[in-house]
């Protein structure tokens, strides 16, 4: 594909308000769709499109010389299933944190008529070639001050190069970027145009699918950007009238610079590559890299049909203010980055060292567990069916679940840690999620004894994924949504709705008849106080006699870290019984393996005390 001048003829305006969507569609009558207003969350934009980003800060610390305020722009994604098709229909959310006031500007290149629309999200269309820089203030209720700048380019669409065909592909990403275009050439986003309009796809597919199958494709008057659109009507193209075997070959024959910005390539997701191509240097590559939901959203959030992100939307993975994501980064936390950082899990996941991580903040979006760029794994997981657990198990088979259990999991190997205290090490406590070694038996110290366990890492299918990404409850006869219709299941990960407390209960169903809660009663009273309840309440029974004995020892319950303070000459028992106890308040642990966190804590208490819980049915080790 010969390099197209940044510079956009006003010629090809004309042509494309000439010939409008008919000439890239026109077929058998069948009007387009209008066409919605939909940002791509890139720093790098077509000519003519929207930008929209959204204020966020974090609050400065005690000292605020020491830990400033903080202001940060997040790329905001206007996507398909909002349906805005003027920018005055948008709808601006409420502000993601508060206590803050917030300050935009916009500096635009020469020729930009360009106006900021205000708000918790800033709004502006890019309407001319060049950078805009977009500065947000942030404010607290104290004075303290924050400012941040988004740069973001505007440019023109070149086409991956990827295309066998007349035209040249010299200096596009195929050029630069081989090893990475051959492995997106086996995703499905490489082809999904060209199997689609020669029938392989859909019997039902029509001009209203290719905007998001195409690259560069928004068909709006004001964006003439040399994208899929603009090229079409150039040339005068027309979706084929019938879905048959031959009609991608012959487009490649007769509108080859069309054909070449046909498929879902490098630019629908990185930006216009222009700038890129041409006058990128190596301190700004003029191309984005961003890891924003949005970028995903521009395409598959559209009900009914694709609705992961607003299922993601609700999950903790996007909880942008959780401490979990804005506490733990940075330089002087390097070793938590690989989960709580979603660019740190990427560099993790690829095999870089900790200190080559990333330790930006980066909530966990769609492109950190899924690589856009290679399907070597099933749903291009970055992680798939092998994981090693802290404490040196190895799962095998895992499925999916292995991108689960790579973050959710202890942290720590409780072997070392009560063993190393002989030898002066530093006692440390597991982390909060212990699912990963809970289905698999595994995490908590044993005393070298073999400990009973539930079936639930046997027989649950892809483990994790079985449960936390079941189906989400469908709509009755008359079309209604029922009870935690999109708010649990699937990428929600969510088994209790956090919309309306509902409970998946649909996956339980499938193993235990007439199940109607996750309160399942417990088969025996495991904690002794002489009523047999519900599994959590036995879990948590025996938590708080194991707890009073702690307690009655010397050991002081702390609600933060480091957890716990230990009297002086504490035994190794004693921190074993503690580790134990904090492992079975990992989440979840009477419902991921009941019987082998029944009998960690009956054999810590058990440990500690000289004798078994009393009035307990106890489950012994093997």
């Amino acid at each position: 594909m010969l390099p197209r001048k940044i510079t956009v003829a006003a010629g090809v305006l004309l042509l494309l308000l000439a010939f409008g969507a008919l000439a890239v569609f026109g077929q058998g009558g069948e009007e387009p769709e209008e066409v919605p207003i939909i940002t791509t969350a890139s720093r790098v934009v077509g000519v003519g499109s929207y930008v929209a980003g959204e204020a966020y800060a974090v609050a400065a610390g005690e000292d605020p010389a020491a830990q400033p305020m903080q202001a940060l722009i997040l790329p905001y994604g206007i996507y398909p299933n909002m349906m805005v098709h003027t920018i005055e229909d948008f709808v601006q959310p409420a502000p993601a944190v508060e206590g803050f006031t917030f300050d935009w500007s916009l500096e635009a290149p020469d020729g930009s008529a360009a106006e900021l629309i205000e708000g918790t999200v800033a709004i502006f269309l890019a309407d001319v070639e060049g950078e805009y820089l977009l500065t947000l203030t942030a404010t607290d209720a104290n004075g303290n001050t924050a400012e941040t700048t988004w740069s973001v380019l505007a440019t023109t669409y070149v086409g991956s190069g990827y295309l066998e065909g007349p035209q040249e592909a010299e200096d596009q990403c195929v050029d630069c970027h081989e090893d990475v275009v051959a492995a997106w050439s086996a995703t499905g986003h490489a082809d999904m145009f060209t199997r689609a309009i020669d029938g392989k796809a859909s019997d039902h597919y029509g001009p209203n699918c290719i905007s998001c199958h195409t690259t560069g494709f928004n068909n709006r008057p004001e964006a003439v950007n040399g994208g899929f659109d603009d090229v079409a009507a150039e040339a005068g193209w027309s979706f084929p009238a019938e879905l048959k075997e031959g009609n991608w070959d012959a487009m490649v024959a007769e509108f080859p610079q069309v054909a070449g910005l046909a498929n879902i390539q490098c630019e629908s997701c990185h930006g216009p590559g222009y700038l890129h191509v041409f006058e990128a240097t190596r301190r700004d590559p003029m191309i984005s890299r961003g890891l924003d939901y949005g970028v995903c959203a521009q395409c598959h959030a559209e009900e009914p049909y694709h609705v992961f992100p607003q299922q993601w939307e609700l999950s903790g993975h996007a909880q942008k203010n959780a401490e979990a994501f804005w506490y733990p980064i940075g330089e002087d936390h390097a070793a938590c980055v690989r989960c709580h950082s979603g660019a740190g899990y990427i560099d993790w996941a690829a095999g870089l060292p900790a200190e080559e991580q990333r330790v930006d903040y980066q909530v966990i979006t769609c492109a950190v567990c899924h690589d856009p760029h290679d399907a070597s794994n099933p749903n291009q997981l970055r992680v798939f069916d092998s994981v090693t657990l802290p404490d040196g198990t190895e799962v095998g088979s895992a499925g999916p679940a292995a991108t689960c259990m790579s973050c959710h999991n202890a942290r720590t190997n409780p072997v070392a840690v009560i063993e190393g205290l002989a030898t002066g090490g530093r006692f440390s406590t597991p982390h909060y999620s212990t699912a990963a070694e809970l289905m698999n038996a595994t995490g908590g110290y044993t005393w070298g004894e073999t400990l009973p366990t539930s079936t639930h890492g046997r027989v649950v299918e892809d483990s994790c994924i079985g449960c936390h990404m079941g189906p989400t409850p469908g709509k009755d006869a008359e079309g209604n949504p029922l009870p935690g219709h999109q708010t649990v299941g699937q990428h929600t990960f969510a088994m209790v709705s956090p919309v309306d407390g509902t409970e998946n209960v649909a996956i339980c169903q499938q193993c235990h008849d007439g199940a109607t809660s996750f309160a399942f009663e417990a088969r025996r009273d495991y904690d002794g106080d002489g009523t047999i309840e519900t599994n959590q309440d036995e879990v948590a029974g025996l938590q708080d006699v194991l707890q009073a004995e702690l307690e009655a020892r010397g050991v002081v319950v702390l609600p933060s870290y480091p957890y716990f303070q230990f009297p002086e000459g504490a035994s190794a028992d004693l921190y074993a019984a503690v580790y134990n106890l904090k492992f079975s308040r990992g989440g979840g642990a009477a419902v991921h393996n009941l019987r082998y966190t029944v009998a960690l804590l009956q054999l810590s208490y058990e440990k500690l005390t000289g004798s078994p819980v009393p009035g307990a049915t106890i489950l012994p080790p093997k």
